[in-house]
Formats: structure tokens, sequence, C-alpha cells
């Protein structure tokens, strides 16, 4: 309770001497992906695979890579690498199946059976879909993706933090400018970051996770417009 009412009471004061704008976040959304998708998105794979098998090829390419990196801070700047190409991949395949997303709530049969085949292929390569609100679907890596194939390669601070990701990205965090997880929920991602900052407070993660943090901790504060806490 002492730890929470800390929080409480500066959060307050931030907000107190700035306003700052209360940005949905998805569970599986985060800020770098989206810079990556926009700034990326004309871009094509040079290869003569299609997007699904490229995506495939380059993971098991880095789970080879993995095998033999000399060391963990190695590993850790493989894992970054990939992250940022993979975004820029998992955008020009939703730019290419952009026309069947668009149909994803449409109840003509027709409809169904192009998501239902896009879906199975989606599986078949560990990506899903995943609905964001207000009518808009997304194509992402499982929630685990990342945090089984460089757990056991990584130094502890971004082993954590692909842990403490993959468990968020299991749900839904908000949509239609509202909350989806509950404020107990919420309170217990504001504490799980914070214990990750204490841990790690040289980790080059730090500047991402505060942001992260800071985003939650206004969430919890005054809530989104939807789903306010007063």
């Amino acid at each position: 309770m002492r730890k929470i009412f800390v929080l409480i009471v500066s959060g307050i004061l931030l907000s107190a001497c700035k306003q700052t704008d209360n940005k949905n976040i998805s569970g599986k959304q985060e800020i770098k992906k989206d810079s990556a998708k926009v700034e990326n998105s004309s871009q094509t794979v040079k290869s003569d695979l299609g997007l699904f098998e490229q995506f495939s090829k380059n993971k098991n390419e880095v789970i080879l890579k993995l095998k033999s990196i000399p060391n963990k801070e190695a590993a850790n700047a493989l894992y970054e690498k990939y992250y940022e190409e993979n975004n820029i991949l998992l955008g020009q395949i939703e730019e290419k199946e952009s026309g069947v997303l668009d149909k994803f709530y449409n109840e003509e049969e027709k409809a169904k059976r192009e998501v239902k085949l896009l879906g199975e292929k989606l599986s078949r390569h560990q990506l899903e879909y995943f609905e964001i609100g207000e009518g808009y679907v997304e194509i992402e890596t499982l929630p685990d993706f990342y945090y089984k194939i460089f757990k056991d390669y990584v130094t502890s601070d971004y082993k954590d933090y692909l842990y403490l990701k993959s468990e968020e990205n299991k749900t839904l965090y908000s949509a239609d400018a509202g909350l989806v997880i509950s404020f107990k929920d919420l309170g217990e991602r504001v504490i799980s970051w914070e214990n990750f900052m204490t841990k790690y407070p040289n980790s080059k993660l730090i500047a991402s996770v505060k942001e992260e943090y800071k985003n939650y901790q206004m969430d919890y504060l005054v809530g989104q417009n939807n789903t306010p806490t007063a």
C-alpha cells in the first residue's frame, strides 16, 4: 500500500506540473514498433521468398546464430536487430493482407473463409490475429515468441524484460479509448516494471521501460477516456 501511495502522489505531482496526453497502450504495441512500421512501410523484402516464408526463414537463421553466439551481450544485440527487422516485415505482411484484415468482422461466408484461411497460415508461422478495437485487426507474433527464442541466450535483464512482455502480450491492454484490463492488473504491471527498474538500473532497456512505466502509471492514476478513475 505504501508503494502504491508513493506512486499516486508522484503521479499527481507530475500531472500537475506538466499535462501529458494519455495514450492508449496496446498489450502488444510498442512505440518503436509503430515507428518502424510507418518509416519502412514502403520497403520490400529483398528475396524471392514470400513474406511468410521469409519470416520463418529469418527466425530459423536467428536460432542458428544463437547457438554459436559468443556472449550474452551479442545475443542482446541480435534480439534488438531481429525485433526491428521483424516489425518491418510484419508491416509488409499486414499491407499485403489488408484486404482480408478489413473483412475480419464481415459476416459473409466468403469473407469468413478468407479470414479462416489466413488465420491458419498465420498459425503455421507463429503469428496470429490481434484485435485492437474500433474494428481494427493487426497481425502479431505469438505472445511468447521472442521469449522462447532468446531466453537462454540473453542477459538476465533482457530475459526478465522478455518474460514480462510475453505475459502482458497475452491480453489486450486497451481499446476504444478505454482500459480492457482491470485496475488491479494495471497496478500489478506498474509494480512489475518498478521492480525491474530497481533491479536493473543500468540496463540498456531502462529508457523504454521508464516510458512504458510512466504511461501505465498515468493510466492507473487518471484512467482513459472511457474508463476514468473517477
